[in-house]
């Protein structure tokens, strides 16, 4: 099939012009700079910076860390006899040994993958977890608290394993840690000094901060190649599902609701959501896994699974297309520039050749993104649109610009619910950075850009770090995923969305466990 692939018009046409460009005048303007900058000052001081080690291992927190795992190896020694006789173990190895788990495909498959990378599993299927258990089981009990006793049951099998692991456990603690730890006190600290109503406080304190946690639990579970490979693979594969399930949508044309659309806007048949259920979050999705499944392209060896991971990833990139946000074509030119400055610069003329098609090819996307530009759009805007809901939210933060309006109280979906104030007219905010000012003030809008910050810069110390190494292409399919994200959140509350939140600082987990926690000798892998 690799030969098939090699001898076709479009593989022949790609090798004319790959052999081609380097003796063009482009060509050789490129060699020049190339050749330029790899001896320059600027490179040796970008090497330099991106080279830097994490100082956090020397830190308090590393040795109250190694602390609380020798008490807790010293505890599960103490306690060893006492479960090795214990009704539930023995009643565990019983199941798992019987003659049903053994000749069972399903079980069998569960008890072969372990009970860690099965959590790592489960957490990546977190999105139809999530819509199973609230829209097709619809149990309010089970709804409102399984993400909570999924995260604590995490935390109870991390606890177990240290204290079963027979040797102290060294802390898996990365230079992530310090400034969400922060964040997330800042937020308690504001929950604290601004919460006229304590219950949409805490409420709004659990929205944005409960699953930044997952960062945490997920470089705790992730130890080696395979638990990584687990949570990559199996979101790219959900996404490849979601996006098969938004083209055939858009094909029987899916009903949506007539507000999706302005009334002006013309040609526009359907905004596909899968299961969902909104095409802007969709779309975010989308822009997040895309990239991740690019980088598959670059990491696989054979040629026709290349070509494949690129199939799939146009069929990513024509679902999100099709859901009509335009704030999610934003985040995937976004996304997609920095996938190729990361990964393959000369995947930037065939992004423009193709987004420039897309744009004077489809009149329905054209028609969309020139609506911007009328009067209609400006009226819409103004009236009810994104500018008159970021005037009420500035407004509202004049009133306390350093700790801000509350957690809770304005911009998101808990203030949505509670609507605690009469004489101000409730929006969602349609932008994450400003209803994060509006809610939390100056305070909580520098943590949180600081911590988004550090983030993105030691994962691309990760990808400095893993050069040598093939899978350091998917940090950058995860990087240029989540730096998409975020440039959606300017037009949407994305991270509102519990799994769009878990997901952003899971995948963050996995790119900290290449750079930071993964053991050198499994560099070839």
């Amino acid at each position: 099939m690799d030969n098939m692939i090699r001898n076709c018009f479009i593989a022949r046409l790609i090798s004319f012009f790959a052999v081609a460009f380097p003796g063009s005048i482009p060509g050789r303007v490129v060699a020049f700079c190339s050749r330029t900058y790899h001896d320059s000052v600027t490179r040796r001081a970008v090497v330099a910076f991106f080279s830097a080690s994490p100082k956090i291992v020397y830190s308090k927190l590393y040795k109250l860390l190694l602390s609380l795992n020798t008490s807790l190896s010293k505890l599960g020694k103490a306690l060893a006899p006492v479960v090795a006789s214990s009704f539930i173990l023995r009643s565990f190895r019983a199941v798992s040994s019987s003659n049903l788990i053994e000749q069972s495909l399903l079980f069998g498959s569960l008890k072969a993958l372990g009970m860690k990378r099965l959590l790592i599993a489960a957490f990546a299927l977190y999105l139809p977890l999530d819509v199973f258990i609230r829209d097709v089981l619809k149990i309010s009990l089970l709804s409102s608290v399984w993400d909570e006793a999924f995260m604590l049951f995490c935390v109870a099998y991390i606890i177990f394993r240290i204290c079963i692991a027979g040797e102290i456990k060294k802390p898996r603690i990365t230079p992530v840690d310090m400034p969400l730890l922060f964040f997330t006190a800042i937020g308690l600290l504001l929950m604290a000094i601004v919460s006229p109503k304590i219950g949409p406080a805490v409420a709004g304190y659990r929205a944005v901060c409960q699953f930044m946690l997952w960062f945490f639990v997920l470089t705790r579970l992730i130890e080696d190649d395979k638990d990584f490979k687990t949570l990559y693979f199996t979101v790219c594969v959900m996404a490849t599902a979601i996006a098969l399930h938004g083209i055939y949508q858009y094909i029987v044309k899916a009903p949506m609701p007539a507000q999706w659309v302005a009334q002006a806007e013309v040609g526009v048949r359907t905004r596909v959501y899968s299961i969902i259920g909104s095409p802007n979050v969709m779309g975010a999705f989308l822009v997040m896994t895309a990239p991740m499944i690019a980088a598959c392209a670059y990491y696989a060896e054979k040629l026709w699974v290349k070509c494949l991971m690129w199939g799939i990833t146009c069929l990513l990139c024509l679902a999100t297309l099709f859901t009509f946000s335009r704030g999610a074509w934003f985040g995937l030119t976004v996304a997609v520039v920095i996938f190729s400055l990361l990964v393959d610069r000369k995947l930037l003329a065939v992004a423009a050749v193709g987004i420039l098609g897309v744009i004077f090819c489809v009149p329905e996307i054209s028609n969309r993104i020139a609506f911007l530009f009328t009067s209609d759009f400006a009226a819409a805007n103004s009236s009810g649109g994104r500018g008159e809901r970021w005037q009420i939210g500035l407004s509202l933060w004049r009133q306390n610009r350093l700790f801000g309006f509350g957690l809770g109280r304005y911009g998101g979906a808990i203030a949505m619910q509670n609507q605690e104030i009469e004489n101000i007219v409730y929006y969602y905010m349609d932008n994450y950075y400003l209803k994060t000012l509006t809610e939390m003030g100056l305070i909580g809008l520098i943590s949180y850009v600081w911590l988004l910050l550090r983030n993105f810069l030691w994962s691309c110390r990760s990808v400095f770090k893993t050069q040598k190494n093939k899978m350091s292409c998917l940090i950058s399919g995860i990087i240029a995923g989540q730096i998409g994200v975020l440039a959606h959140s300017y037009f949407e509350n994305i991270f509102e969305v519990p799994y769009m939140n878990a997901y952003f600082w899971g995948l963050s987990a996995a790119v900290m466990y290449l750079g930071y926690l993964r053991r050198r000798k499994n560099d070839k892998a």
